[in-house]
């Protein structure tokens, strides 16, 4: 019987690192692409910071939090951030269903709406109206190819909505969700300038 192999120091912090990310709800999703795809999303990467989002996320807590969010809670903060930065205007609590709406100023007012729930905050915006899409093989062929150059946004139908959405860890600090606010209003940007020519 062969001697079991010691466990390296590297080893133990690479399990005590997933072991951490798991607590706090984060996973390390496996995504295969060609290369073509890989450079669009380099490409992309490179220029989706501006200079607005460092200044929106500047003199904020990146450390994880050790409660998660409540809808009141994460209202609270971000009402907070709105009156500091001027990124979201028109900010509203919604009790019927549970939900904190408001537009996105940097994007020509883009709505968004988040919800809360134990596992996820749930970001969105709408795209257009189902019945609106002139071509809906080609229109979800496109959605999908956009799929890989879309980091942290994905295209998904609520209702009859065509809606852009993400999700972030409830254990996320403000500063991670201010973040993917911008990104989404980014994405939303990108996404609606390359559907534009099918939606009627």
């Amino acid at each position: 019987m062969s001697a079991q192999k010691p466990v390296t120091s590297g080893a133990q912090r690479q399990r005590a690192f997933r072991d951490r990310m798991t607590r706090l709800g984060m996973t390390i999703p496996r995504i295969y692409m060609t290369e073509a795809e890989q450079e669009l999303v380099r490409r992309f990467l490179r220029h989706v910071r501006g200079a607005h989002t460092d200044e929106l996320v500047a003199h904020m807590d990146f450390n994880a939090m050790n409660d998660k969010w409540t809808l009141q809670a994460l209202y609270g903060a971000l009402a907070s951030h709105a009156g500091e930065s001027r990124q979201l205007a028109g900010l509203r609590l919604h009790q019927a269903p549970p939900s904190i709406e408001f537009h996105l100023r940097n994007y020509d007012d883009q709505p968004v709406s988040i919800t809360v729930s134990e596992d996820e905050v749930h970001v969105s915006t709408p795209l257009c109206e189902q019945r609106s899409v002139q071509s809906p093989d080609a229109f979800n062929e496109a959605c999908l190819r956009l799929g890989p150059v879309m980091p942290l946004s994905n295209v998904g139908l609520v209702g009859s909505h065509y809606v852009l959405f993400g999700q972030i860890p409830p254990h996320a600090p403000l500063a991670n969700i201010v973040e993917e606010l911008d990104v989404l209003g980014q994405n939303a940007t990108l996404t609606m300038g390359e559907l534009s020519h099918l939606i009627g």
